[in-house]
């Protein structure tokens, strides 16, 4: 596999299969190349909190890239010891509230780290139920969110779930409007259908943090594969020196990314088979 010293997974729909669990043989894989001292990465949407109740025991991996790049934490290490977050201004958190009031779309605010697992939410009812899925998930997490209040709170990503009509026209305004920030599109995590906007930052993404971390460690990009399976991965795609997307994938990514088996089919395990024979 030589020169390749890290290796970067996204979770949903990539290293986890429908039901949620990961692939016997994609987990052996990720224990190997420890083994071997390849520097194993989880890069996932999801905060560590929701990583904690999603996981039944640790992954075989080295550093958490979460909350698509929100944070960087070293794993297993209790909680994940962080080593690098981001967030948005007070004055940023007050005009993107404004704006997404102003399109009258449901959303959900997540307070700064590392309490980002808490949210505050406006909800109309256009969303459709892929947002009550996520409150009842965060159940006593959250509360609704008054946007004529002075004293917001203090945000780290926004959460935008659209409706069906239309969602290429919103997200062309939202990007429009918000072209200073990060605008990630991707599907839920809980439906795998309905489509997410997320919004950060400008410096976040997963390939950012994958940057920082691999400069951290004295990483080049040509030295370091990833594999995924939705937009929130492109960027991290595009910067490692080895890409792959599972069957799975948009067909944009597959046009753009090697293509190995879907997530339930083993999609990491045939990419790290592939980098192993290479």
């Amino acid at each position: 596999m030589a020169p390749m010293k890290m290796f970067i997974t996204d979770l949903d729909g990539t290293l986890f299969r429908s039901d949620r669990r990961a692939c016997d043989k994609a987990l052996a894989r990720l224990d190997h190349l420890g083994r071997m001292g390849v520097i194993r990465v989880l890069a996932t949407g999801r905060s560590l909190f929701s990583l904690q109740r999603s996981l039944a025991s640790p992954l075989p991996v080295d550093y958490l890239i979460f909350s698509t790049g929100l944070g960087v934490a070293k794993y297993p290490e209790p909680q994940g010891r962080t080593l690098k977050t981001d967030g948005f201004t007070v004055s940023d958190t007050r005009f993107i509230v404004s704006v997404l009031d102003q399109l009258e779309l449901d959303f959900m605010l997540q307070h700064a780290m590392p309490d980002n697992h808490v949210f505050s939410y406006r909800h109309a009812g256009h969303a459709g139920p892929d947002f009550l899925t996520r409150l009842n998930y965060y159940q006593g997490y959250h509360r609704p969110l008054d946007s004529r209040r002075a004293d917001l709170p203090p945000a780290s990503q926004f959460i935008v779930i659209l409706p069906d009509v239309s969602p290429a026209a919103i997200i062309d305004d939202l990007r429009r409007r918000l072209s200073m920030y990060s605008i990630i599109t991707c599907a839920s995590p809980f439906d795998g259908k309905s489509l997410w906007i997320e919004i950060f930052p400008r410096s976040v993404s997963k390939g950012r943090a994958a940057d920082w971390l691999a400069r951290r460690l004295g990483i080049l990009p040509r030295d370091a594969a990833a594999v995924g399976n939705d937009f929130n991965d492109e960027d991290l795609l595009t910067w490692a020196g080895r890409a792959f997307v599972t069957a799975n994938s948009p067909a944009a990514l597959k046009e753009r990314f090697q293509v190995v088996a879907s997530n339930d089919g083993g999609g990491v395990y045939e990419a790290i088979e592939a980098l192993l024979t290479a």
